[in-house]
């Protein structure tokens, strides 16, 4: 059976008169190479620094979910959210908790070396100047992990002195304190920052299914970052970055709970010397994460809670070089020649297997990847009305030093110890597309691509158990592959108006997906005992998921005080081959809404006052892969009203969740629903000098 997916949008941009225009595209100066203009044949979303300024939510995420289908694992945003399940994927194609886009700030990758996951709360939005939001897979720069497209985060930098700050205090406990500096001086220019959040949190079960175990998901979250770029000659820049985050959080009840540790950095030395001239583009980066969980089991009447899993220490580290050389050649067009090269490598180790009287097991579990691949990517203006773009990517993936092995606490004796076997594989992906004016108020596109994921090391080798559910790893599982095209319009008669839709069907093949092999209560090999109510799960290849779906943007700008934005998705996620998984053949992808609909607003009703709201609708979607467990549909609606006390001060009062709606995020195998979204009130004032 054939499904269909729709989205749209309508946005209406506040300012001056000249300002409330509908800009076709902005893009900031910054130190990479810029887009040939005939890259946007493929589907993109921009978001400006404006847009995280005015926004009523200071989490990267849920501003970044102003677009429809850019969604983590699950409903719960970074404020609540365990790490392992912030991965970000595009389309609603089998959302996972490793995430299947590819995140970059400043070219770097975002993704954990080791879970594919994203720090969210890393990330401070009023330092973005940018976000461009990629649909599709294919050539370019670091083609794993981009399988369902790319999320790029530009940093902002100052072009004089600045001195900015802000205070917030809300309710539940929250507090936010961020400061930053920069300048700008001859060829020179430097920006510091940080941030420090905290939250008492949010308890995550109603009142009805709550019991003496259940604490508020409290938090608390530091970051300090620095940024210099110096100018070397008139076009070519080099930069650099260093960055540190620390988070620690409460997951719910009194024995869970983890913590993490991040330190990146990055150098990049870039020639951007325009359409005539060649180009270049050197990056060099390296991380280091530290990262623990802990988990329980708890009692039916939630009375007591039994510690079964503690992650106790998850080392990880990355490191990569992008190098890329851009040949003009020449009336607008242009070829791309690059390469990168990955390392990745990080374990688990943690003590489980608890009977009642403390840890009896300890498991290390981890590996190695590289991943390096070589690229060319084409892009020009053919014909005064036609832009075509289109790139081959080739790469090679191996996987190796696997290990998973089980030790009795007691005497140290091995229990476990898996043959795992070194692995690797050379992959071709590729894109194409075009777009062509018909008038200079319409225009069409078409774009074809294909991409590939290799599973994360935590996919591969690290078994891991949420209550009553395990889930064993797989060092078997195949590097996932997404083939799709797009099919859109778009339409600009005035340029206060701006109306276009997007028709897009993809094939995920070998998607992995946690499949659920028994239900306890029983004992199940390797894993041991599955209490009632739990379940046993692997991680598997699905052999195919197949998603189709529409997608329509407008913007519509109303005088210089009002400005409007709506957008709509139907998207139908399901999986259409399931291979030797018995049961799952017809069913949808869990955490895949049928429907979104985001709705925004800002007003100026008087000189020194703006008022912003948006509002998100998710249907309703399920939560397992058995389409046994589902999750209702909400709307929640946040709000900000700022007001300006000077020209370097303004008050404002923030409100998320406003009505107060409940937002299932999981539902548990005795049936019980986990929350999230949590209605906050918050009161706070902002300094830019």
């Amino acid at each position: 059976m054939r499904a269909l997916g729709v989205v749209l949008c309508l946005s209406m941009v506040p300012g001056s008169p000249l300002s409330a225009q509908i800009v076709d595209e902005i893009r900031v100066t910054a130190t990479r190479l810029s887009d040939p203009e005939a890259r946007r044949v493929y589907g993109e979303s921009v978001l400006l620094a404006d847009d995280f300024a005015k926004a009523p939510t200071i989490h990267m995420d849920e501003i970044l979910g102003q677009i429809p289908g850019l969604s983590l694992f699950r409903r719960a945003s970074s404020l609540l959210a365990n790490p392992t399940t912030q991965g970000v994927s595009l389309r609603g194609i089998g959302p996972n908790g490793a995430g299947r886009a590819l995140v970059l700030l400043d070219g770097v990758p975002l993704n954990d070396p080791f879970g594919g996951w994203v720090f969210w709360s890393a990330l401070d939005p009023r330092r973005i100047a940018q976000a461009s939001v990629v649909r599709g897979s294919g050539a370019g720069p670091y083609g794993n992990q981009a399988l369902t497209g790319v999320i790029r985060l530009e940093s902002k930098m100052p072009a004089d002195f600045t001195l900015d700050g802000m205070a917030e205090i809300g309710t539940r406990g929250t507090r936010l304190l961020s400061l930053g500096i920069g300048d700008r001086h001859d060829k020179m220019s430097y920006a510091l920052s940080g941030h420090y959040r905290e939250s008492d949190g949010f308890i995550l079960r109603d009142k009805q299914s709550r019991g003496a175990v259940d604490v508020p998901a409290k938090s608390d979250v530091a970051r300090l970052s620095g940024v210099v770029e110096a100018a070397m000659s008139d076009n070519i820049t080099l930069s650099g970055q260093l960055g540190w985050f620390e988070e620690n959080r409460s997951n719910g009840t009194l024995l869970t709970g983890n913590d993490a540790e991040v330190l990146d950095g990055s150098l990049r030395l870039v020639r951007d010397a325009g359409p005539s001239e060649l180009g270049y583009e050197l990056t060099a980066f390296i991380t280091e994460r530290d990262f623990s969980s802990r988990f329980s089991a708890v009692d039916e009447a939630r009375a007591s809670e039994r510690s079964v899993l503690d992650q106790f220490s998850v080392p990880s580290r990355g490191a990569g070089l992008l190098a890329v050389l851009r040949v003009p050649l020449g009336a607008g067009q242009s070829l791309d020649l690059g390469g990168d090269v990955r390392r990745l490598e990080g374990e688990t180790n943690e003590s489980f297997r608890n009977l009642g009287d403390g840890f009896t097991r300890v498991r290390r579990a981890g590996g190695d990847q590289w991943l390096a691949g070589l690229y060319a990517d084409y892009a020009g203006t053919v014909f005064d009305r036609l832009d075509l773009s289109g790139g081959i990517r080739l790469d090679y993936w191996r996987t190796f030093n696997g290990v998973l092995m089980e030790s009795d606490l007691a005497d140290g004796s091995l229990v476990r110890d898996d043959a795992i076997f070194d692995r690797d594989g050379l992959l071709l992906n590729g894109r194409l597309g075009a777009r062509y004016r018909l008038t200079d108020a319409l225009s069409a596109r078409f774009s074809g691509y294909s991409g590939f994921r290799l599973p994360s090391l935590n996919e591969f080798f690290r078994p891991f158990r949420v209550g009553n559910d395990i889930t064993e790893a797989n060092p078997d599982l195949e590097p996932e592959r997404l083939y799709g095209f797009d099919l859109g319009v778009q339409f600009q008669p005035l340029n206060t108006i701006s109306l276009g839709a997007t028709y897009f069907r993809n094939w995920l093949h070998d998607g992995v997906g946690n499949i659920t092999v028994a239900l306890g209560p029983g004992i199940f090999p390797p894993t041991g005992f599955v209490p009632a109510g739990g379940s046993l799960r692997q991680r598997q290849n699905i052999d195919r998921i197949t998603a189709d779906g529409i997608e329509m943007e407008g913007r519509v700008a109303v005088g210089g005080q009002l400005s409007m934005v709506l957008r709509y998705l139907y998207v139908n996620a399901r999986i259409t081959d399931a291979g030797e998984i018995a049961d799952l053949a017809g069913k949808r992808v869990a955490q895949s809404p049928k429907h979104s609909l985001t709705v925004g607003a800002d007003w100026t009703p008087a000189p020194k006052w703006s008022v912003n709201f948006d509002g998100r609708y998710t249907g309703a979607q399920f939560d397992d892969d058995g389409n046994s467990r589902s999750l209702s549909s909400a709307f929640t609606l946040d709000l900000a009203i700022r007001y300006r006390l000077s020209a370097d001060m303004q008050m404002f009062l923030a409100a998320e969740n406003i009505f107060g709606e409940t937002v299932e995020s999981q539902t548990t195998g005795d049936g019980d629903i986990l929350r999230a979204q949590p209605q906050l009130f918050s009161l706070g004032v902002e300094l830019s000098l």
